[in-house]
């Protein structure tokens, strides 16, 4: 699992960023967190899912890249709709790997 150097966090858990980080790596369930990764699948843009993924052991063997942090389900698709304004505002594309420093070369590698 890697993590974004400038991750997306919503008030609730920009205070708890780091004890979230280390508690995803160490696999333990959090009730209300959802992180939002780049897309497993090269056609779509982010994949979201629950902390309690975390806790299957398969669910490492995929190339995570933690783009943001949210608290509820409903935080998380507020952030997704965020990430990919401000992707767009930015660049003029929907980029999104390229945009987080991603690229699908980097992603075959790891």
């Amino acid at each position: 699992m890697r993590w974004a150097e400038h991750l997306y966090l919503s008030e609730k858990t920009a205070a708890k960023k780091e004890k979230i980080i280390r508690k995803a790596e160490q696999g333990a369930g959090m009730v209300s967190i959802y992180l939002i990764a780049l897309a497993s699948n090269p056609e779509n843009l982010f994949d979201i899912f629950h902390a309690a993924h975390l806790k299957e052991r398969g669910f490492y063997r995929r190339d995570l890249f933690i783009v943001g942090i949210a608290s509820g389900y409903e935080e998380a698709l507020e952030m997704v709709r965020r990430m990919i304004e401000d992707i767009y505002r930015e660049t003029g594309s929907f980029r999104v790997r390229e945009y987080f420093g991603q690229s699908s070369r980097d992603r075959q590698e790891n």
